[in-house]
């Protein structure tokens, strides 16, 4: 009996199935691999914890999506994740342009976000979702660590190619994709994708900041139609604090990338920030290719 894929119950059971298997497949493949190449002690050093995010990234969001696209759209994967089709040389400048102009905004943001406190019922909660955030920091912060031009390398195949590509995949390339063909409307596709993206993480205290920044990589998506310049974004916002912190660890410069950006309470220059980035995304509307 064939499967009808055309259904969307059915695709959501293959998605989910696909997923179940390779979280179990790549887990348990990076588990033990990083046993025998570092040791059982040695679980928690940067190469391990480099080596573990690098193959989890690969299998569960990049293979389950490609797998995805293979089997419901005619085993022709490129197609579905609209890497076929690429954008414009004026898109990928205005995507420069934005990632260094929106830096004070996003930097606000973040700090915002860093310093919500939840209601004094809640404060069980807030101490979990504390502590969740402070690991993810200490992890992040492991793995940025190191001065050699290897581990620069390392780091932005680790930290910005790898989840660039993998998470674009997932989060633009399927999940709006499909949420677009379901409910036939790009926003509610965009916003579901984002909230996701968000969420997953599981660092609450960068909610907000990482649920923008997927609305501006679901909307670059369907504007230029294209993964390629979502990739190329996702990685210059990832690479960016690589390269931050290399410098940083080499001496280079005085500024953790924590507070690369940041210009404190200087309103002037936030603002600033806010209307120039949303007159380059603005530019990027008009220069849609796929908005329907």
């Amino acid at each position: 009996m064939k499967l009808n894929l055309e259904s969307p119950a059915n695709q959501i059971a293959l998605f989910f199935l696909l997923l179940g298997i390779n979280i179990i497949i790549f887990s348990s493949l990076a588990g033990v691999t990083a046993v025998l190449f570092f040791g059982s002690g040695n679980l928690d050093s940067a190469e391990s914890f480099r080596y573990i995010s690098g193959i989890t990234q690969i299998g569960i969001f990049g293979l389950t999506a490609f797998e995805f696209a293979f089997l419901i759209n005619n085993k022709k994967p490129i197609h579905y994740l609209k890497l076929h089709s690429n954008a414009s040389a004026f898109n990928y400048l205005l995507l420069i342009l934005i990632a260094v102009i929106s830096l004070p905004a996003l930097s606000y943001i973040i700090a915002w976000n860093e310093a919500i406190k939840l209601p004094q019922f809640m404060s069980s909660i807030e101490a979990w979702m504390r502590e969740k955030e402070d690991f993810a920091l200490k992890v992040s912060s492991l793995i940025l660590s190191g001065d050699t031009i290897g581990i620069l390398f390392i780091n932005l195949l680790v930290i910005g190619i790898i989840p660039a590509v993998c998470e674009e995949f997932l989060f633009r390339g399927i999940i709006i994709t499909w949420f677009k063909n379901q409910f036939r409307n790009i926003h509610i596709a965009v916003f579901l994708s984002a909230f996701i993206f968000s969420a997953i993480h599981f660092q609450f205290y960068g909610l907000v900041p990482r649920f923008l920044l997927g609305l501006y990589f679901g909307y670059l998506f369907i504007w230029t139609g294209s993964l390629l310049p979502c990739i190329i974004a996702h990685f210059i916002n990832n690479g960016t604090a690589v390269i931050v912190s290399y410098l940083y660890n080499k001496q280079l410069i005085n500024i953790e990338y924590d507070n690369f950006g940041d210009v404190g309470d200087n309103y002037l220059l936030i603002g600033l920030s806010v209307l120039l980035t949303t007159v380059c995304i603005y530019f990027l509307y008009r220069k849609r290719e796929n908005l329907q």
